[in-house]
């Protein structure tokens, strides 16, 4: 018969927390849905924002304009 020399008696250990896996990111290219609109994510929209401020030099004060623009232009090549 096994005894333990130790006893776990009123001790309540607590289970590490499970990884949370991340969704992929979708393609900035991706073709919509048959029917339905082609709608940006938010983070498609920042990734060609970012870009166009890095095309544009870096130019302080200009992340409206290029939010904006990269959200028509990722619309605008959406519904080709």
């Amino acid at each position: 018969m096994a005894t333990q020399s130790k006893s776990n008696k009123g001790k309540t250990e607590k289970a590490a927390p499970a990884p949370v896996a991340k969704a992929p990111a979708k393609p900035v290219t991706a073709a919509p849905a048959a029917g339905k609109a082609y709608q940006p994510t938010e983070e498609e929209i920042q990734t060609r924002a970012f870009e166009l401020y890095v095309s544009e030099g870096c130019k302080e004060g200009s992340d409206l304009e290029n939010w904006l623009r990269a959200e028509k232009e990722l619309l605008a090549r959406g519904s080709r």
